[in-house]
């Protein structure tokens, strides 16, 4: 990963882990894949984080070749570096920092049966595996190797944005985040993601796929676990949802996949063209130029 991109003032996750403390100062490494840095730091700044070795959320600004702290959240301290670093292992690194923004959010999410409901998923190999290297539909959007982790990404974030955005509060937040990165997850039990696949609506397949980790958000938060629900629940037609976060995040869904299908019509057009055809769903799109 390329160092330049620790010169954004952007939280980063990175794992910190103490090299001596002098009581007076204390020498911390930050590291993600293939970048490092060590800082000096008084130790209230690094308060709750494991001299161990924690991953944590940080953002460090560049001033003149040297960083300094401006904050830092942490992950649960169950999350080993090696579980994360052996997940970014599945994907090219173009698409690592998706799966880090994923692993972010323990770090931010501030409802602690929310964050639980996310660790079990994101500590699941079995779940994440195909999660990350599965196509989000077969020559529809989104379709490549990887596609369902983009798409999942795209809904997640968009959908916690448009929450903060209107001021439907933090939980909505947290469930519109959880729910667009999930509300996809039964496709990887697809046909075109799996040898001995199905084909069917993933909606339901959603519920399969997440049955053990739902019964225990059930049981821990009723209120949570029915607005989860929502999110990832077959609708049609005009219906609309007494949950908003479960409209926002069908709207973001739809909203990403128009988009994926709107860059590959022009993805070989000259720059010149007004309008071109997708290949995947052969509608005709438009663009301003």
């Amino acid at each position: 990963m390329n160092p330049m991109v620790m010169t954004h003032q952007r939280p980063q996750l990175l794992w910190a882990s103490q090299l001596f403390d002098d009581g007076a100062l204390a020498s911390w490494q930050f590291s993600m894949p293939a970048w490092s840095c060590s800082l000096s730091l008084e130790p209230w700044k690094m308060q709750g984080v494991s001299p161990y070795g924690q991953w944590v959320l940080a953002e460090l600004n560049e001033q003149e070749g040297h960083f300094r702290l401006k904050s830092v959240q942490t992950l649960p301290e169950g999350v080993s570096r090696q579980q994360v670093e052996h997940q970014l292992a599945w994907l090219p690194e173009s698409q690592q920092a998706l799966l880090m923004d994923v692993w972010s959010m323990l770090a931010v999410i501030d409802d602690d049966v929310l964050r639980t409901f996310l660790l079990d998923i994101l500590s699941n190999d079995a779940i994440m595996a195909p999660f990350c290297q599965s196509r989000a539909s077969h020559r529809h959007h989104h379709d490549q190797r990887g596609g369902l982790l983009a798409h999942s990404h795209e809904v997640a974030m968009t959908s916690a944005m448009l929450c903060s955005q209107y001021g439907l509060g933090k939980n909505s937040i947290w469930v519109a985040f959880v729910g667009g990165l999930l509300h996809d997850i039964g496709k990887i039990r697809l046909y075109y993601n799996e040898n001995a696949g199905i084909c069917g609506q993933h909606e339901s397949f959603s519920f399969m796929v997440l049955g053990q980790q739902l019964e225990q958000l059930r049981l821990a938060s009723p209120k949570v676990f029915e607005a989860l629900s929502a999110c990832l629940e077959t609708k049609v037609g005009k219906y609309t949802d007494p949950y908003q976060v479960a409209n926002i995040v069908r709207m973001c869904d739809r909203l990403s996949a128009d988009v994926s299908n709107w860059k590959s019509a022009f993805a070989h057009v000259p720059a010149h063209f007004w309008y071109a055809r997708c290949p995947r769903d052969q509608q005709w799109y438009k663009r301003l130029g």
